[in-house]
């Protein structure tokens, strides 16, 4: 039986930037840009605060933010034509069609390898133990019934590729873009220690099929959510569990950062109730945000450093334990 004797809290950064919109119909592109750059403008104010305030982090890197360029095939003009396609029901176009084919200069938004050095380099100079993690290639669904195992284990292998030729490094956390949990055998048939798993919700929606059905939950699961911030209820906290042998699940309880009609400040405050609530029942408070959201809007900084604050706070003051995924893991295991 596992013994945890404090609370702990886990933060998880995701790089994706523009990838993590493919899945839409239609994307702003002027504002796309306008965010991936401002990303890269406070990117040095985000890691100031974690070393300010002594906080670990896993960075779950989306693979093709590691290039700084591509092209498009000259034979049938598809981006990546060596990558399989999914067949999402709700998917009437090519999943690249965004993709633009040119470089890092010309679309900042959809290359990152420039963010992806500094994060590298931040990790390699810095006296905090930080992750790197997987999160795909292309921000494909694995929980959809349209991603094939040949595309969950071709998006793993691009990303794992890209982050060994380029940094030597071989990940060993993933996350699911979207939450969407799906394929964790080809996790285990790539080393993989542990998984972000699906976030407890009071009612969660995360089909993206374009039904009736879907859309009432999808609102319905909303509209609590919302309700949920407004009355000032505290999120869930978790513990771990071993998914399959070897291969642990950790899920998340708070995506950080903006939401409608939610103002921010409900949103720190419901952290900070997490952290509490962790400390209380000796659970773990695993929150996640976007590294863009600091590109989005301007109040992150001052917000995060809050929370921040507030973590570094319990974790002097002997109550909290504050790790990276891999950290809190192994400890698990070596718990058992």
């Amino acid at each position: 039986m596992v013994k945890e004797l404090k609370g702990a809290f886990v933060l998880c950064i995701d790089v994706e930037l523009a990838w993590g919109m493919v899945h839409r119909n239609r994307i702003d592109l002027t504002e796309v840009k306008r965010v991936s750059i401002n990303t890269r403008r406070v990117f040095e104010a985000v890691i100031h605060l974690l070393e300010k305030y002594h906080i670990p982090v896993t960075w779950s890197i989306t693979g093709h933010l590691l290039l700084d360029h591509c092209d498009r095939d000259t034979k049938d003009q598809l981006p990546h034509p060596e990558m399989p396609r999914p067949s999402y029901s709700w998917l009437k176009d090519d999943w690249y069609r965004y993709d633009p084919c040119t470089n890092i200069q010309k679309d900042p938004a959809w290359y990152g390898k420039d963010i992806v050095d500094r994060i590298v380099h931040y990790l390699e100079t810095s006296k905090i133990a930080h992750d790197i993690g997987c999160h795909s290639f292309s921000h494909q669904l694995f929980g959809d019934q349209g991603c094939s195992k040949e595309l969950a284990r071709a998006e793993i292998k691009k990303c794992i590729e890209l982050m060994e030729k380029h940094y030597g490094i071989t990940p060993k956390i993933f996350t699911f873009p979207r939450d969407y949990v799906g394929h964790i055998d080809v996790l285990r048939e790539h080393g993989f220690l542990a998984f972000r798993d699906i976030p407890t919700k009071l009612y969660p929606c995360l089909k993206l099929e374009r039904t009736i059905s879907n859309y009432v939950k999808t609102y319905f699961s909303l509209f609590i959510q919302l309700l949920s911030y407004y009355f000032l209820f505290p999120p869930h906290v978790v513990a771990s569990r071993e998914a399959v042998p070897d291969l642990w699940a950790l899920p998340g309880c708070l995506a950080y950062g903006k939401k409608p009609l939610i103002p921010l400040r409900l949103v720190t405050f419901k952290a900070k109730q997490g952290i509490k609530k962790a400390i209380k029942e000796k659970k773990i408070f695993s929150m996640y945000t976007h590294l863009h959201s600091f590109g989005e809007n301007k109040r992150m900084l001052s917000n995060f450093e809050e929370l921040l604050l507030s973590a570094s706070r319990k974790r002097d003051e002997g109550e909290l334990e504050v790790k990276t995924m891999t950290d809190l893991v192994r400890g698990l295991r070596d718990a058992w």
